[in-house]
């Protein structure tokens, strides 16, 4: 029987405008009145999920940064963290540059949640306008040296032309790192961006939500998830029933157990429904 509903946030319980719809909103409350626990596993960091744990109205700790970190937003604390270390970061800092690519450096909340990019004699970030101009009060530039001695980092986002982080990302694989295609990110940059998030080894959203199925006395097959990109495979495939939105990627469907309509058509209640709801109604 299913105690543990895990939803991803963007393309998966956000509709195309970002929003929860009140039939989504509907369906994860009758899930909570059942006392079927309600997570959510997301890429994103802690302070841009803060709206949405408080919208949906759950007091689980949250899976972020693509498992990276696992927060405790009641206690504020992290009850698991993985983050870089500054051998790793440095090897990944010579490949951007050998590419000629900035690579963004985002802190955990419990080291002040900073964006950090080179400045001085490395990579210019100029092409980076579109994704630093709205949050320039979060971001600090340092020097390449000191880029790769900073604490708390859990995501080095990479972006640039899909060709020059496809050669990255080969690359990228001797530190045996965790990297996940976020595909085209802006078309505001000549070629467009294409971005990669990369984590250290053993990070994902399967890691992060086992331990939080663990702190819940649950195992991996009282979950059921919800997705739709491929940061969200390994815990699609993890977990007891892997739900993949319509929107998802093909791949993504093809490894789901099961797929339901796209976030727009309120594909998230039809998974409650289907994979939560009714069986609780009619256990077998």
């Amino acid at each position: 029987m299913p105690r543990l509903l895990v939803l991803d946030i963007d393309g998966t319980l956000l509709n195309s405008e970002d929003i929860v719809t009140p039939v989504v909103k509907d369906a994860i409350s009758r899930v909570r009145e059942l006392d079927v626990a309600v997570a959510l596993a997301t890429g994103r960091r802690v302070g841009s999920t803060r709206g949405v744990v408080e919208e949906i109205g759950i007091n689980l700790p949250i899976v972020t940064f693509n498992g990276a970190l696992v927060w405790d937003t009641a206690r504020e604390k992290a009850i698991h963290e993985l983050a870089f270390s500054v051998p790793v970061m440095t090897r990944i800092a010579e490949l951007c540059r050998k590419y000629e690519i900035a690579p963004v450096l985002l802190q955990g909340p419990g080291h002040g949640e900073r964006i950090f990019v080179p400045s001085g004699n490395g990579v210019q970030p100029s092409y980076l306008t579109w994704f630093l101009d709205p949050r320039r009060d979060e971001v600090d530039e340092l020097q390449y040296d000191q880029l790769v001695r900073t604490p708390g980092i859990l995501t080095i986002d990479v972006f640039g032309p899909e060709l020059a982080l496809q050669s990255l990302w080969y690359e990228l694989a001797e530190l045996e790192v965790q990297v996940y295609d976020v595909g085209e990110v802006s078309s505001q940059t000549d070629p467009p961006n294409w971005a990669l998030n990369v984590h250290m080894p053993g990070a994902s959203k399967a890691a992060g939500v086992q331990i939080l199925a663990q702190s819940l006395g649950c195992t991996m097959q009282d979950v059921v998830a919800i997705g739709d990109g491929y940061n969200d495979l390994p815990l699609l495939e993890a977990a007891g029933i892997g739900v993949a939105m319509g929107n998802a990627h093909d791949e993504v469907k093809a490894r789901a157990d099961v797929v339901v309509n796209g976030h727009d058509e309120d594909g998230v209640a039809e998974a409650i429904e289907r994979f939560v709801l009714e069986p609780l109604r009619n256990p077998a």
